[in-house]
This record gives structure tokens, sequence and C-alpha cells, in this order.
């Protein structure tokens, strides 16, 4: 099936000039090893290539279909033509992961993602419930939380999807817990869970199922999705409708088995906007050896962060990856239990507030992280700086976290 696709979407790319132009080569693309051979695709290169200024890339699109915006984690902000068909290849595959995700199917759904801003996920959440024969609450985001758990109490909603913070923000408190007395599954999408919230949320409902809705792009719709025995992060790929590589960032070559790399992927469609190895921005591991316990054989990748996110603080480019390595010495290991803010002085001076995660089983101190963060080469600059005015840190909630629109929780924030 997936060399049927490669074929097909190939033929489809060399049939439009303007998009063939853009993948030397791809005329000669039979096999998944001739498509190594093609240069890697940046979201730098897709944004120039963005409708409506430019539409090499759509083939039935221009007119007719869906538009969407990507949210920008990986750079810069891309817009999307979509085709209806290629949305309804998308409904289908959401709904062929959840199917696989759970082994009771969901009844009544509260769809709690943030709808508008040319945003998908909210209408892709609706077509995979319709697709599943659930019945569909379109909640959203701006609902108050007391109304929210009153249709919720109500309707005996089983089903929530939403964003990993809104999940774990709704679970923690126990005044809440009465109206939840009929949720069994929550279903989250936009980034990874996180040990912190998974904790607060399997002990606020035990037996509660907490599942990858899907592993999801708006460049590219779905990627991967979640059987009943993999754990947040760690997705079954649709290898049917996309072939995945895990390479290595800096020479473009498929790391071996079990290592860490970047996430490439290729659309296997025909229809819509296909993209052939895009970088999405992932880190992720690579498992292609051996079945899985729910008897598919489709590969695997374990997710293990962004490819690096940086900030300019007044000249010196600081990273994810610079900060979390000095933090993991004081026993701060995953990205999604801190963030980074950089508060701007009216005199263009700065101060930075490190925010953790109440969860952490650690409790480091303000000036122990701060000679922490000094120690790093590049990162120490920015607390060098004339314009450095002081460093705060705080253990809150994750509620405390600056979030987007989207519900997403961002590692760096200027404010």
């Amino acid at each position: 099936m997936r060399s049927h696709n490669l074929l097909a979407t190939v033929d489809a790319i060399v049939k439009r000039p303007a998009a063939a132009a853009r993948w030397p080569g791809i005329e000669d693309v039979r096999t998944a090893d001739d498509l190594r051979k093609l240069p890697l695709m940046s979201p730098d290169a897709l944004e120039d290539l963005c409708p409506p200024a430019v539409t090499d890339l759509a083939l039935d699109s221009v007119d007719s279909g869906m538009v969407l915006r990507s949210s920008g984690t990986s750079g810069k902000r891309k817009v999307l033509y979509h085709s209806w068909e290629f949305d309804t290849r998308v409904t289908h595959l959401g709904a062929r992961g959840v199917r696989a995700a759970l082994t009771t199917a969901p009844r009544r759904v509260g769809n709690c993602l943030y709808p508008g801003e040319l945003n998908g996920a909210f209408s892709f959440a609706q077509d995979l419930t319709r697709r599943l024969g659930a019945q569909t609450y379109p909640l959203g985001t701006s609902m108050r939380t007391e109304e929210l758990l009153e249709v919720v109490r109500e309707h005996r909603i089983d089903t929530l999807i939403g964003s990993p913070a809104m999940g774990a923000d709704l679970l923690s408190d126990p005044a809440n817990l009465a109206s939840l007395a009929s949720l069994r599954t929550y279903l989250y999408i936009g980034e990874n869970l996180g040990a912190a919230r998974a904790a607060v949320m399997a002990v606020a409902i035990p037996g509660l199922r907490v599942r990858s809705l899907s592993y999801s792009t708006s460049e590219t719709g779905p990627i991967g999705y979640q059987c009943p025995f993999q754990g947040d992060g760690t997705h079954h790929v649709h290898d049917d409708a996309m072939y995945v590589e895990v390479v290595d960032p800096e020479t473009g070559a498929e790391v071996a088995d079990g290592e860490e790399g970047e996430v490439i992927t290729t659309t296997l469609t025909d229809t819509g906007m296909p993209l052939v190895r895009f970088r999405i921005g992932d880190r992720a591991i690579r498992h292609t050896g051996g079945g899985c316990a729910c008897g598919s054989h489709a590969s695997r990748i374990t997710l293990t962060g962004r490819v690096p996110r940086s900030l300019n603080v007044d000249g010196a480019t600081i990273s994810q990856d610079l900060v979390m390595a000095q933090l993991r010495g004081v026993g701060v290991a995953d990205p999604v239990d801190c963030q980074f803010q950089v508060r701007r002085a009216p005199d263009r001076g700065f101060d930075v507030l490190l925010l953790l995660s109440d969860r952490l089983a650690v409790r480091p101190t303000g000036d122990e992280v701060l000679r922490r963060l000094r120690e790093g080469y590049h990162l120490g600059r920015v607390f060098a700086m004339p314009g450095f005015r002081g460093f705060t840190l705080r253990c809150v909630p994750t509620t405390d976290f600056v979030r987007n629109t989207r519900g997403k929780t961002p590692f760096f924030v200027e404010l």
C-alpha cells in the first residue's frame, strides 16, 4: 500500500512542473530508497512557498478545500491549502488511530480544543468523532469551568479531547472530580503529556484512559497513533499514508534503530499540498525491529522533544537544549516541566523568571539554578549582560505557565 501511494504521489507532483521543480530528481523516485536521495525541505523553505502568494505545491486545492495555518512552534507560521479529498483522508486516519487506541469506543465526546484562527485541530476532532459514530459536544476553550463541568455531568460525557495542560488543570482540582464521574477517557493533542501531568491525571481518576488523540501537524495531517501498549510520546506510524525517517540533522542520513534523530516526513497523497522529506521540527527515536503487543507491525517512533528552540536575548542566542543541559544538573529533565521567561523593562533592561512545576520531586533553590545557568558557555552570556536585572525561580502549578491561544505551553516566553 505504501509503495502504491508513493508512486501515486510522485506521479501527481511530476504532472505539475512548478511542484516538481522544488524536488529535483523526483521524477526518478520509485521506491523509498530513491526518496532518500532527495534534499530535505526546511520549514523556512515551505514558508517561502506558502499560499496565497505562491501556490506551486497546491495540486488541486487552490480554489476548493480547507485553509490552515501552523502554530509556528518550528519556525515561521505557514499557510496550507488542503483539498477536501485530503481533509477526508485526515479524518479517516484520525478515526483509525482512535479505534486502535481504545478498546471501548467513545460515545459522548466533549471537544475542548481551540476553534478558529485557521487552526485545524477543532474541526479534526469534530470530523473524526462523526466518523466514529459518537455524539459530539463542541465545547471549545472559552467556556467557564463551572459550565463545562455542568455539561459533562448532565450529559454523562465519557471522553474529553483537549490539550495536555487543560486536562491536567481540570483534574488537579478535587472540587471538579464529582462532576467528572462519567469520564472514562482523555485524548490529548498538540504536545507531549509529560510525566508530571500524567501523574496528576492518574491520581485524580484511577483507571482513566489518557491517550494521544493523534500525532499530527497542520502541514501533514496525522502521522501516527497510539495503541493501548504505547505510552506518552510513542506512536505507531500510519505507514500506508506517511513515510517517516529519523535522520541525523547534520548529515541527513538515517540513524540506527534505537538512536535519536530528527523526524522527516513525506505525505503519501496525490491531492492537497504534498510535502516531500519535510522537517517538521520534532526529534524522536525510531523502533523498526519486531512487532508490537497489539499485533501491529507498523513502525514506531518515540517523540523526545522539539528540534532545539531558540530565543535571542540582546544578541545572545540561547536554545532549549542549552537550558535543559544545565537544569539536568539540578534534577530537572523534562522541558514540559519548566518555562523560561524573559521580562522586558521600559529602560531596555530585562529580568529572567524560570517557572518549574510544583509536581517535581526536586526543589532546587534560585541561587543553585542561577549558578548552573551561568556555567553554560553560551547561556552564561545572558546573565553577564549590562541589561540583566535579576533572576527569579518559582515552583508553581503548571496552570501558571503562560500558554498560547491554542493551549500549547511554549518553552520560551517574552513579556
